[in-house]
């Protein structure tokens, strides 16, 4: 009877664990895939909560791009909507989109929010954001600070600065009767506020032998500066010392280099020629967007600009012999070149003698561009991508930005500081996530 009892229990107990196995194999599995879900899930959400940040980003670079092309007075150019004083702008980058409005103080107050479709929801409708549910996506804000984009005190390169002949570096102030005269350089007014910058980490990244530098210097980090039997320094130290004086380089350069846009796509005038007073023009350019091709000014040759205009030169541009370019008094011109630039000669009459009346913008295939014109460069110089040499032997009066920089012929450079108060460029300043 024992036996039969034993075996009837075991058999039992058998069948127990037989119907429990499956139960409990279906439990582990069933928690295993929930727990598998919730990291997919998780993961999902944390790729959607990070790809905010890039579209969030296109928004700041959008509003940035629209304050540096219509400043503060026109933001509701280019599709922007005005609401309490505020405009705002929306766009599409895939299932992902943007928000970011611009507060028209000064500096400007950007707000941007990234949307990314969050894991489980239908992928948006594109063009109908305006009816999205906003709960389907994945959102990021952030409030960005300005301040004004600073010209970078004179000379400002990715690669190396070169005096190749001796020459100075000094600065005015064209706004303030204290450091100008009629808002005119005077060496007796002359500031330190001149500044050598690049990014480079070479030996010898800034060559000034035998330069004055009335104002500071800096380097990439491990790059150095050659001065020889020159100066850096304020005022006072130039006057009697060489070498570089205590607190006036740096070594931790790193500047950000920003693309030049084109200026416009549509809208724009071809400018033809003209006979303005005795003189036959070239070009006349009117107030407002022009385009050209090619443009090479020879002997006889000549360009002016009339009034407020902004001209895109889409090829090569070039000024030689007795060919110039003509900015009239109350007049201003931004020369936008997609491909070398050479101006020699006569070179480039700012008749304004105001550095804000002129700037060059080198696109990114701009490579090139050299100055050795007769008459003083007054202006600015933005070719990111460009190798730039200047012999001007009348010197220049404003600020340049390239790629590499070369000063031939004991060149003397002159840096408006007011041209960090006219430009409508800004950076970002700080940023904060809300």
């Amino acid at each position: 009877m024992n036996l039969r009892t034993n075996r009837l229990q075991l058999q039992g107990n058998v069948l127990i664990v037989t119907l429990l196995t499956p139960i409990v194999v279906s439990i582990a599995l069933a928690s295993y895939m929930l727990l598998v879900s919730n990291e997919n899930r998780t993961t999902m959400r944390t790729l959607a909560w990070t790809s905010c940040i890039p579209t969030l980003e296109a928004g700041v670079e959008e509003a940035l791009t629209q304050i540096y092309y219509n400043g503060i007075t026109n933001l509701a150019a280019n599709g922007w909507v005005s609401a309490n004083g505020v405009f705002t702008k929306e766009r599409t980058i895939g299932d992902s989109y943007y928000t970011v409005s611009i507060e028209p103080v000064d500096p400007p107050v950007i707000y941007s929010t990234g949307y990314a479709r969050a894991p489980m929801t239908r992928p948006a409708q594109l063009g109908m954001l305006m009816g999205t549910n906003p709960s389907h996506y994945a959102r990021r804000k952030v409030r960005v600070l300005t301040q004004k984009a600073r010209s970078g005190g004179g000379l400002t390169a990715r690669g190396s600065i070169t005096f190749r002949a001796g020459g100075s570096l000094d600065s005015f102030d064209s706004s303030d009767s204290k450091f100008s005269t009629n808002g005119k350089y005077d060496p007796a007014k002359r500031r330190a506020g001149g500044k050598a910058a690049t990014n480079s980490n070479a030996s010898d990244a800034i060559h000034a032998v035998s330069v004055h530098i009335y104002g500071t210097v800096a380097t990439g980090p491990g790059g150095t500066v050659t001065v020889g039997s020159g100066a850096v320094g304020d005022v006072a130290w130039n006057a009697s010392q060489f070498g570089i004086q205590t607190d006036h380089s740096a070594n931790d350069a790193n500047i950000e280099f920003v693309d030049e846009q084109v200026p416009f796509t549509s809208g724009y005038w071809t400018p033809a020629g003209g006979l303005i007073g005795l003189t036959n023009y070239t070009y006349v350019v009117a107030p407002g967007n022009n385009k050209l091709g090619d443009v090479n000014l020879g002997d006889g040759q000549a360009m002016i600009v009339t009034g407020d205009a902004t001209v895109h030169v889409d090829g090569n541009f070039s000024v030689s012999g007795s060919g110039f370019v003509y900015i009239a008094p109350g007049a201003s011109l931004k020369l936008y070149v997609g491909g070398t630039a050479a101006v020699s000669g006569t070179g480039i009459i700012n008749g304004t003698e105001n550095a804000d009346k002129f700037s060059f913008h080198g696109l990114n295939d701009c490579t090139a561009f050299s100055y050795t014109g007769s008459s003083p460069f007054i202006g600015s110089v933005r070719a990111p991508y460009a190798a730039f040499t200047f012999g001007g032997l009348a010197g220049a009066f404003g600020s340049f930005v390239a790629d590499t920089i070369i000063l031939d012929g004991g060149a003397n450079i002159h840096y408006d500081e007011s041209l960090d108060t006219t430009s409508n460029g800004y950076v970002v300043a700080s940023w904060n996530e809300l």
